[in-house]
């Protein structure tokens, strides 16, 4: 199922005779943790550009054609990945190849860099007005300080305002060439023809540049808590960091089940925190990245109970040991188990993970496998990812009036 053409370009093929469509996706390892401080926001702007069209076909022809094979279509870009994706019925194969890839070769003409920055700029305007996301966009800032895991992946006004037509071609230039592209397809086609198509049509894709990676992030050695005031808020949002696991670690399930048991719907933050009434909304979850990770979450409540929810918060963490059992863990791990069984049933659903999976370990794993790495994970597994993560020095930002 994995083809390495002579170009470097990966394939990934998983054929599927039952399915009722097929789901492309060109999958690109770079992100907003790839770029310059000065060129934050570059990824995200390169993903507006790529449906505006290549030499060959403007950008109202691309999108009808998009819109035309009937299915989903769209993008999105993260700190690690840029996603182009698509699906059809099974006849529209050749159609659906063809369009995600002049898609792939954009024409990145000026005027419709200058059109696409006013829409940018609105979007990251948009988002400034809703506080959960402004104060995570901070804290990362605080955590990461200047490792470009903290760089926002829509970019400020100013990185978004100064962006040049040269700096956004040679980003495609060196990022989107062939070693960091991988082609998934899953469900209903005939790899062999599919392979044929790919040796005739991405043969001449060019080879891009290999950058030197970015050395991991130094977790700050210890906690801090920053209090931004915003007096036409009437509560108050709080966002949490502590270290986690990278997506490489032998852990990294038991990591997930960790902020599971802690964070989800019916986790001990939930407990302690909403169903009580203190907050109405409290999680956690567990971020993983190339070279590490982190436990992130918080809490929203009434300014006067700030002090109170977020005392529980922390006792809830500094108490986790308490609250790992084999019990707990299997019931953890079988949510997780299921819900990566569920999202494979279509083959949409299953090109997120395969792609996703094969970007962040370089491996192609089957759907029972990725299961079974949750099921496997033991009480143990857990209270060593505890022992390794102990979830402080917790670092914080609080926004509010």
């Amino acid at each position: 199922m994995k083809h390495v053409l002579p170009s470097g370009l990966t394939l990934l093929l998983e054929s599927d005779p039952h399915a009722q469509s097929v789901a492309a996706g060109y999958f690109v390892n770079t992100g907003a943790r790839d770029e310059q401080p000065s060129e934050m926001g570059c990824s995200h702007f390169l993903e507006h550009l790529m449906f505006k069209g290549s030499e060959e076909l403007d950008a109202v022809t691309l999108n009808e054609r998009l819109d035309d094979l009937g299915g989903h279509s769209n993008a999105f870009t993260s700190e690690e990945a840029t996603v182009y994706h698509a699906a059809a019925l099974p006849e529209r194969l050749d159609e659906l190849l063809d369009t995600l890839t002049h898609l792939m070769r954009p024409a990145l003409r000026d005027a419709d860099l200058q059109a696409e920055r006013g829409v940018i700029l609105e979007e990251i305007a948009m988002y400034a007005e809703q506080p959960g996301v402004c104060v995570v966009d901070e804290l990362r800032g605080d955590y990461y300080g200047q490792h470009p895991l903290g760089h926002r992946v829509l970019g400020t006004v100013e990185t978004v305002s100064a962006l040049t037509q040269e700096q956004l071609a040679r980003n495609h230039r060196e990022r989107y060439g062939a070693q960091h592209v991988t082609l998934v397809l899953v469900g209903a086609f005939d790899e062999q023809a599919v392979l044929e198509w790919a040796r005739r049509e991405l043969a001449s894709w060019p080879a891009g540049r290999l950058t030197p990676p970015v050395p991991a992030p130094q977790p700050p050695a210890e906690g801090t808590f920053r209090h931004l005031h915003d007096p036409s808020l009437h509560r108050v949002q709080v966002a949490l960091t502590t270290p986690g696991l990278g997506v490489r670690h032998p852990l990294r399930e038991a990591a997930a089940l960790l902020a599971d048991l802690l964070g989800s719907d019916g986790g001990a933050l939930y407990w302690a925190l909403v169903d009580t009434g203190l907050a109405d909304m409290a999680d956690l979850a567990h971020l993983d990245y190339r070279d590490s990770g982190v436990f992130e979450g918080g809490f929203s409540c009434d300014p006067e109970r700030l002090d109170a929810v977020l005392s529980a918060y922390l006792n809830v963490l500094s108490g986790a040991q308490d609250l790992i059992s084999e019990a707990a863990v299997r019931r953890a791990a079988r949510k997780a188990a299921v819900a990566t069984l569920l999202r494979a049933e279509t083959p949409q659903g299953r090109l997120f993970t395969l792609g996703m999976e094969y970007l962040a370990v370089g491996e192609v794993r089957s759907n029972a496998e990725l299961a079974a790495r949750f099921t496997r994970v033991t009480a143990a597994d857990v209270r060593e990812v505890l022992r390794l993560c102990p979830l402080h020095p917790v670092t914080g930002v609080i926004l509010g009036p």
